[in-house]
């Protein structure tokens, strides 16, 4: 693995120094895909990081699969609920990607988790025969909403085992039948929904959000772990992560009209199996983007774009997708820069407490007590700043990462669309000398039919293509006008939020220094 993924890693837990996080983080996108993919499979079969896979079969059963009609199973799977920290809901009012949903709430409490009850040819890219687009469609302001994501539940012992979440969604708006509803879902679910949104929208130029990436390594503790040691932060960051994908899907005007996503959230029954969902995992989108990457490369080195707007908005895009991967570096950096100098805190405290013990003078001995009681408080102040970084700046910083791959993804499509326009162009162009050639020679007139189907054939292809890159010429126009106007309020509320805990970091500690000056003041030597 490269050292760019292993510097991009998720930061370990302050708490056990020898938990390292998943490697590999930017595995949002996928290919689109043509065959009818069903929204769920088994929940992160391919999770096993010892290598060879489970040959038992689960012993567990889902909980969504339980009858809802109160017949009693075979067998009864375990039931962990998992205590963890769950941020108030928010409202969010953009259409496309809800600014509030790119941070965590910093005050939360802690709520328990109750068990599951529910079941080419070279030709420039042009305008000039293309209708001008219609004016940017700003977002609706009034987008009532809301949906939660709460009570992880871990289902099943050992390598078998599940997380299971609960989606709850409040909303006014006339599409749904209710105003408030529930259904479980597992993390593979939400894998599949993101296929099954990628293979319909994403060539219609949407640019569609990114459910968290799969993490084989922590999900592998959390199967073998017993309840008390479950870890619970990485859960509770993946429900949060969750959360925010499932509300920038629901703030979207076309991905919130979509069945696959409002049977997601709505529809209480068990989703149909998939056996897609590996594609996401892992090294495999890696691999899937290189390769889109290396075929449009073949394209667009053929292709001029004479589209001045298109080309810019292209530049920009690969650019911030440079510099917010290495913002995200320098911050994972820093992360673990702040976690060696609290252990250095900690180390340091210690000594200034066996220091005190031998220290004859009664009034210096008080003092490097509680000077060494300072050291621990300012530790556990830096400690708790860090994370609330982390869940402010560098969870959105990844989180725009995904979303711009996906928005590379949607630019790679209308070149695509505009190759096929202009081969089917190409092709017309053929057919119509082959006819003519057919009509100066009196032998071949019998053809001449057939010809002429051909021809009318590929010319309605031509249409069609045309009218297709004109769709998503337009829809990436209106996506992007979005899209900006949400990454900026998204993180202008970060880095403002970022800033007052900063702030605040930096006034309780100047609280304790001012408490610890009366103690220093009394030694007299």
């Amino acid at each position: 693995m490269s050292n760019d993924l292993e510097h991009r890693s998720s930061p370990p837990d302050f708490g056990d120094d020898e938990m390292k996080d998943d490697d590999q983080m930017f595995k949002s996108a996928t290919l689109p895909v043509t065959d009818d993919i069903p929204l769920s499979e088994d929940d992160e079969e391919d999770e096993n990081p010892f290598g060879e896979p489970s040959v038992s079969k689960k012993a567990s059963t889902n909980i969504n699969e339980l009858s809802t009609k109160n017949d009693t199973p075979l067998t009864t799977p375990s039931v962990t609920p998992i205590a963890v920290l769950e941020s108030p809901p928010m409202k969010q009012d953009n259409q496309f990607f809800p600014s509030d949903t790119g941070i965590n709430s910093i005050e939360s409490s802690t709520q328990p988790v109750y068990e599951n009850q529910s079941s080419a040819i070279s030709k420039p890219i042009t305008n000039e025969n293309i209708s001008t687009t219609k004016p940017i469609q700003k977002p609706k302001e009034d987008h009532n909403i809301e949906i939660t994501v709460s009570d992880p539940t871990k289902v099943g012992e050992g390598m078998s085992s599940y997380m299971t979440y609960r989606i709850t969604t409040k909303t006014s708006l006339s599409m749904f039948k209710q105003k408030e509803f529930s259904v479980n879902r597992r993390f593979s679910d939400f894998l599949g929904l993101h296929t099954k949104l990628v293979s319909k929208h994403l060539q219609m130029g949407v640019i569609i959000p990114s459910p968290p990436e799969k993490d084989s390594l922590s999900m592998a503790k959390v199967k073998i772990s017993k309840d008390e040691g479950i870890p619970t932060d990485f859960i509770d960051r993946r429900r949060s992560q969750l959360e925010r994908y499932l509300n920038r899907l629901a703030h979207h005007d076309k991905l919130i009209q979509d069945p696959d996503f409002r049977d997601f959230i709505e529809m209480s029954t068990d989703l149909p199996k998939s056996t897609s969902t590996q594609a996401l995992s892992s090294a495999g989108v890696l691999r899937a983007l290189s390769n889109i990457t290396n075929q449009v490369t073949k394209l667009t080195t053929k292709t001029s774009e004479q589209d001045q707007w298109f080309e810019e908005k292209h530049t920009f895009i690969l650019d911030l997708h440079t510099n917010f991967k290495q913002l995200f570096n320098h911050f994972n950096t820093l992360f673990t820069q702040r976690k060696e100098a609290g252990q250095a805190l900690k180390l340091l405290s210690t000594s200034l407490n066996h220091l005190a013990t031998i220290e004859e003078h009664t009034l210096l001995s008080s003092a490097l007590i509680e000077l060494a009681n300072v050291e621990e408080k300012i530790e556990q102040i830096n400690i708790d700043h860090s994370l609330k970084e982390y869940t402010l700046i560098s969870e959105l910083i990844k989180e725009y990462i995904s979303l711009l791959e996906m928005v590379q993804l949607a630019f790679q499509e209308r070149i695509k669309l505009h190759q096929q326009w202009l081969t089917a162009e190409d092709t017309l162009k053929k057919k119509r000398e082959a006819k003519i050639k057919l009509e100066q020679t009196a032998k071949n007139v019998d053809k001449l039919p057939q010809a002429e189907m051909e021809i009318n054939e590929w010319d309605g292809k031509v249409i069609r293509g045309k009218e297709e890159f004109e769709r998503i010429s337009t829809s990436i126009k209106q996506e992007l006008e979005n899209f900006e106007q949400t990454r900026i309020d998204d993180f202008k509320q970060g880095i403002q939020l970022y800033l007052q805990q900063l702030l605040e970091q930096q006034e309780k500690i100047l609280e304790i220094w001012e408490s610890y000056l009366p103690e220093a003041n009394k030694i007299n030597l």
